[in-house]
């Protein structure tokens, strides 16, 4: 089971497990070996086999490190134990640093940790590594569309529950008891989940994307001349030691250095990490800098034909912790891991639900008719004695169609025909007398 946050784990401290925290804690930039600590607290308070086992557990917890192996070995609080245990009006302030961006746009390094991006990959069952990005898209539109509204709309404080949000995407009944802007909040969601989903086939990764994404998102929530603009002012964060830029020229900059960086990434999951987080560090817009974060990071996924973050079973409490060492200590791996943990779950129902559910094509709706009568003429034919390959004959079946929609069509004949049997037949409108010729003739697969 994964650790709490550092500052989750000091608040629930008590008793010994305290005291020996703020001995260590107190001690400066000293690392004083367990006998001091031990004379520190005092004799009555407990005996060294007692305090060994408390120094482990605070180990074991990500608050403290050991250096050295003897009974003289050193201790002192880990470096986000040490900045986590004061409040945040307590800690120095941390100014936006461009270089944090540029950094990373102008080299080859990651935020997303290796064995982080392992586990996510690991959550995605092979299967999907041939899919078609814009066909997966249009398989779990809806369903994505309706977790990632309600699930990042949650974590702005949202207080629409998932049937209220599906209720609310699919037939626009605003559930009653919530704030108008509650709704605005989701319905926003939905449009610029949608414009990503219609447009992800031809869809750049750039500057120009985030305006247009963030415009969909805030519509109704900022004034028109905010919409998809970057600021020309400050903003605050709230609860956190760290200050967003203020400078324009930076904005400018760090947004399209960081959707640039991202395209460039030939590791989806890192290209989606990086849009979150980056989207989030840069502030660059008078609100909804997060929301953009998490619909930018479905972009790199859906492209690559891979199930996007849903953000559902995302911690808050976690996510909001981990975005803290993010923002105030350059450490990407605690909101790494509240994202992987959720998206270990998550994964995989995209895939069953991109598994039992097909989305027809425009031209297999216009070729609905056709379909049926050519698998007929196939079956009559290869009962006939003739034996001409399923693909051969699919491609002069459709020879009136062009690029990719005779492609679609060839396709969709072969994969018919390579599962077909007594009981599907009926669906293409075969009777049965043609199977059983066609199956008696010696057609393989059946």
């Amino acid at each position: 089971m994964q650790n709490p946050h550092p500052a989750l784990a000091i608040r629930n401290l008590k008793g010994l497990d305290l005291a020996v925290f703020n001995a260590l804690a107190g001690s400066g930039n000293s690392s004083p070996t367990q006998s001091a600590i031990s004379t520190k607290l005092g004799t009555e308070a407990a005996s060294q086999s007692t305090i060994s086992r408390t120094m482990a557990k605070l180990i074991d917890l990500g608050l403290v490190v050991k250096d050295g192996r003897r009974r003289d070995a050193n201790f002192r609080l880990t470096k986000e134990a040490s900045w986590f245990r004061l409040p945040p009006h307590a800690r120095p302030r941390v100014p936006f640093d461009l270089q944090r961006i540029v950094g990373y746009a102008t080299s080859d390094g990651h935020w997303l940790p290796e064995a982080i991006s392992l586990r996510m990959k690991d959550a995605v069952p092979k299967a999907n590594a041939s899919l078609d990005p814009a066909t997966f898209a249009r398989e779990i539109v809806e369903r994505f569309m309706i977790d990632l509204s309600w699930a990042s709309s949650s974590l702005e404080g949202n207080t629409y529950s998932l049937l209220e949000t599906e209720i609310l995407i699919k037939y626009g009944e605003v559930a009653a008891g919530h704030a108008a802007e509650e709704a605005t909040m989701i319905l926003n969601h939905k449009a610029a989940i949608g414009w990503i989903v219609d447009n992800i086939g031809i869809i750049d990764l750039d500057a120009q994307t985030a305006f247009r994404l963030h415009a969909l998102l805030m519509r109704g929530l900022v004034g028109p001349d905010n919409l998809g603009a970057v600021r020309r002012h400050g903003v605050g964060v709230t609860n956190t030691a760290y200050v967003p830029s203020d400078e324009y020229a930076d904005l400018q900059i760090g947004i399209a250095e960081l959707c640039s960086a991202a395209a460039r990434r030939e590791d989806p999951y890192e290209g989606a990490f990086a849009l979150l987080i980056g989207t989030a560090y840069l502030q660059a817009f008078a609100d909804g800098n997060k929301r953009l974060g998490r619909i930018l990071s479905s972009i790199p996924l859906l492209k690559a034909g891979l199930p996007p973050i849903s953000f559902v079973g995302v911690d808050r409490t976690d996510y909001a912790w981990g975005m803290l060492s993010w923002y105030e200590l350059n450490d990407p791996a605690p909101i790494a891991n509240a994202i992987a943990a959720a998206y270990e779950i998550s994964a995989p129902t995209y895939q069953v639900a991109r598994a039992v559910r097909r989305v027809p094509r425009t031209v297999e709706i216009r070729e609905r008719n056709r379909l049926s009568t050519e698998i007929r003429k196939y079956m009559v034919s290869f009962a006939s004695g003739d034996r001409t390959s399923v693909s051969d004959f699919a491609n002069a079946a459709f020879d009136h169609l062009e690029g990719e929609d005779r492609q679609v069509m060839v396709d969709s004949f072969v994969e018919v025909i390579e599962t077909i049997d007594e009981i599907k037949a009926i669906a293409y409108q075969v009777p049965d007398d043609v199977y059983q010729s066609y199956r008696a003739a010696g057609a393989h697969g059946m």
